[in-house]
């Protein structure tokens, strides 16, 4: 009997050790493909590293708005005074955008609009936060809207007669970092599939 046991128990041993290797094996290899994952390609400009946001001290009529408020969110910043044609074309292209996404509802419940210019307009800026939940219009003094440009990369304001398509747009992700750049002329369609795809990746990547 303990003859016969010894070739059995050593299959044992040798079947445990093999299954044992390729957990470790197929760990390992789902680490590496992680960590060495292809690049993300997407229509807009992906920044790498993001770009930390400066502190914000802004204000509409749902009060004030700093920096603590885009934890948590993927935020679509857009520059334009609420009573300009920029103001006009960017809320529009904004709240496109938003409702391209309604087949992803936990991104669109995550997703919250900003245009922000210098101009404290209440009334027009309640008007166009009545459009959707998601949208604020928010101001700042000058100095501290220049800061914010500057720290995001947007040029300067084309005059109000001059806006024929809806202004560049900015993604920050939920830890308050610039990550991507949408050109002015980028489709609605074509930034909301960029917006998925960022979205469904781990932050670190």
């Amino acid at each position: 009997m303990r003859r016969s046991s010894r070739p059995f128990i050593a299959r044992l041993i040798m079947a445990v050790a093999a299954v044992g290797l390729f957990i470790v094996g197929y760990q390992w290899g789902n680490q590496f493909q992680t960590a060495h994952q292809a690049p993300l390609r997407i229509n807009g400009l992906l920044l790498r590293p993001p770009v930390e946001l400066p502190e914000l001290d802004l204000h509409g009529p749902q009060g004030p708005f700093s920096r603590a408020d885009l934890d948590e969110h993927w935020s679509l910043i857009a520059f334009g005074s609420p009573g300009s044609a920029a103001g006009h074309l960017g809320v529009s292209r904004l709240i496109e955008i938003a409702n391209r996404i309604a087949d992803q509802p936990d991104l669109r419940k995550q997703l919250q609009l900003l245009l922000i210019s210098a101009d404290d307009a209440p009334i027009l800026a309640r008007d166009f936060e009545q459009l959707t939940p998601s949208l604020r219009v928010l101001s700042a003094p000058e100095p501290q809207l220049a800061e914010l440009k500057d720290a995001l990369g947007a040029g300067p304001s084309e005059p109000a007669e001059a806006a024929v398509q809806p202004p560049p747009l900015f993604l920050v992700d939920p830890k308050a970092r610039l990550v991507t750049l949408f050109a002015g002329g980028q489709p609605a369609a074509s930034v909301a599939d960029d917006l998925k795809m960022l979205s469904g990746r781990s932050p670190n990547q």
